[in-house]
């Protein structure tokens, strides 16, 4: 993974993070929180696995 990938990854996080405390929360049902904590989920998956490939030699 490359600086812009990582960069990327944790604006995502950050994005999805404050969609779940935002006011989009307040006015929304609870599948925002579904929907918000799904996007959370892969992208810090998908953020974890990119940094440990790239640090394991290929």
């Amino acid at each position: 993974m490359d600086v812009t990938q990582i960069g990327l990854g944790v604006t995502l996080l950050v994005i999805g993070a404050l969609t779940l405390v935002g006011p989009a929360a307040l006015v929304t049902g609870p599948l925002v929180y579904l929907v918000a904590g799904a996007t959370l989920l892969i992208t810090g998956y998908a953020l974890l696995v990119g940094l440990w490939q790239s640090r394991q030699p290929n």
